[in-house]
């Protein structure tokens, strides 16, 4: 009886003991987690966004109870995909227009007459405007699934 009692109470003293030593770790998972979210919004705004989403995905990877925090990744994440799909439409919205006034420049020179040069460019053209278009619905989609996630919607 005297034994079940010690136990007892060495169970009722060391249990808020193991509490709090695992509430101190996951606070130091949470905390070392925050450090890489920080890291990787900061090579986001360098435009480095191939490192900070390898950042973020190893964040997931080895902080995977550091649950608040990879809902902020998440968030992250879909920042940088937005933001580098944005800077591709800028790069790429140029080239097109490059690519359009060689097209419409061609016509003048050749007399009216098409031949395979015309038909190549209209090609590039087209396949260039099917791609902006592409780059388009990501850059929408990412906003909308930034508004989802945000209001906590997934």
């Amino acid at each position: 009886m005297i034994r079940h009692a010690y136990i007892l109470f060495s169970f009722a003293v060391m249990l808020p003991l193991l509490l709090s030593s695992c509430k101190s770790a996951e606070e130091a998972t949470d905390i070392q987690a925050a450090m890489q979210l920080d890291e990787a919004r900061q090579l986001m705004e360098q435009k480095n966004y191939a490192a900070a989403r390898d950042s973020i995905l190893s964040l997931r990877r080895q902080h995977p109870t550091a649950l608040t925090v990879r809902r902020a990744a998440i968030l992250t994440l879909d920042s940088v995909e937005l933001m580098e799909t944005r800077d591709s439409i800028a790069r790429y919205a140029q080239r097109l227009k490059a690519e359009q006034l060689a097209f419409e420049q061609m016509m003048p020179r050749m007399g009216g007459q098409t031949n395979e040069a015309y038909y190549s460019q209209q090609r590039l053209l087209f396949n260039m405007r099917q791609h902006f278009d592409e780059l388009c619905a990501k850059a929408k989609f990412y906003v909308r699934k930034l508004d989802i996630d945000a209001a906590g919607e997934y």
